[in-house]
């Protein structure tokens, strides 16, 4: 039986038809019901692929994405790294696709139609490029979201968390066509998304995960110092309610630590399934001694098995994360760890993260990795700019010393 396609299907089969390179579709039909290895040659083909459709689309996506004409030479993935090796298998009975583990797995079928191979080769693709940080392709969604869809923290959380209900009111109205020439409101789509996500929110939800629990226990005891409650209507009314008290307080009247940090929590507490979790400035309205604990969240989150990205110009999170990947490769971190009440769940493993700076210059942004030595990440542009100002300290004092002599 021919499958209807969706509107991503068509997007995608239109970018099939002109840039697609045979061997895809070549190599699929030649394994059609046989088990098969995707070497490296075989992901080096979908990749090829997937830049063709970039390179197709590149001002349609930007565009979708900004919701202004960004110009752009190119788009591409370069660099491609595998962790793992993928084998392509066939389940006779089976109806769906799905993607575990080191498997790709689709159903036996009698006949083979072309949509079945345009289909079955975008998620191979997908899940070739994008595995372990997005949402599978052509799976179910839950209103605006898949399974597994990966969740956007902006930076301006608090001024999203006071007027998202005024917000919501046009956003969900908004149509996302890949098709549509015009603007769709105001905002971006990392933004609007954020904001459709807010409408998932529920402080009632049964979370299972118990390392999640005590990440939420650790946000509402050492930085919240209170708890939310969500009332479900037409867009969710958040309250706050303060440690010791029963009064729940609208969050515009509470301090801005509590707007900022409420999404993360509420996210976590309400059971949204996401494989990775990007958060600007998470430093954002925090005190330094919250700073850290902010980075004891995130490292958490990793050790939970969920990829974080952080965006930051916190000296405060970057020493954090220093401390604990040096911590960890102490041979006598026990009794540290004891004496600084850290546990397992704090520590970073080396390989386990990675750093970059991003440099503009001439109109143009550069992206240089930061160099890990047995201490840590090297971050000059912090370093230098904290040793500017350490000079000033002792200018100061010194000038001012000097002065005190000559009276």
């Amino acid at each position: 039986m021919r499958r209807q396609f969706n509107e991503a299907e068509l997007y995608m089969d239109i970018a099939y038809r002109k840039f697609c390179r045979k061997e895809c579709e070549k190599w699929l039909n030649s394994v059609l019901g046989k088990s098969a290895d995707i070497t490296d040659d075989i992901a080096e083909m979908y990749l090829k692929w997937f830049n063709d459709v970039l390179a197709s689309k590149k001002q349609e996506l930007l565009k979708m994405i900004f919701n202004f004409d960004v110009k752009a030479e190119k788009i591409s993935i370069c660099n491609l790294k595998r962790n793992k090796n993928v084998k392509l298998t066939w389940e006779p009975l089976g109806s769906r696709y799905s993607a575990r583990g080191n498997h790709i797995q689709f159903p036996v079928l009698e006949e083979y139609t072309r949509a079945d191979i345009l289909r079955m080769n975008s998620y191979i693709c997908w899940n070739l490029l994008m595995d372990g940080l997005t949402a599978p392709l052509l799976t179910p969604r839950r209103g605006r979201r898949r399974f597994g869809e990966p969740v956007y923290l902006p930076a301006s959380r608090t001024g999203f968390m006071l007027t998202y209900s005024q917000l919501l009111s046009n956003s969900l109205q908004t149509s996302f066509s890949v098709y549509s020439d015009e603007s769709e409101g105001g905002l971006t789509q990392p933004y609007i998304d954020f904001l459709q996500l807010i409408t998932l929110l529920d402080s009632k939800k049964t979370v299972k995960n118990q390392k999640i629990n005590r990440i939420t226990s650790f946000i509402e005891q050492n930085m919240t110092r209170g708890a939310f409650s969500i009332q479900k209507d037409f867009v969710p009314v958040i309250k706050y309610i303060p440690e010791g008290s029963q009064t729940e307080l609208p969050l515009y009247v509470t301090s801005s630590v509590v707007s900022e940090i409420s999404p993360i929590l509420l996210i976590l507490k309400s059971d949204i399934k996401f494989n990775t979790i990007i958060i600007e400035e998470p430093e954002a309205h925090l005190h330094p001694v919250l700073q850290k604990k902010m980075a004891q969240v995130v490292i958490q989150l990793m050790n939970s098995g969920v990829p974080v990205w952080i965006t930051t110009h916190s000296d405060t999170i970057l020493q954090h994360i220093n401390n604990m990947l040096k911590l960890n490769a102490l041979p006598d971190k026990q009794d540290l760890m004891e004496k600084y009440h850290y546990t397992e769940s704090d520590l970073l493993q080396s390989d386990h993260v990675c750093m970059y700076q991003f440099n503009s210059e001439n109109h143009n942004t550069t992206i240089t990795p930061l160099e890990k030595t047995q201490y840590g990440f090297v971050v000059p542009t912090f370093n230098n700019a904290l040793q500017a100002l350490v000079d000033e300290v002792y200018a100061f004092q010194e000038e001012e010393t000097d002065t005190e002599e000559m009276e």
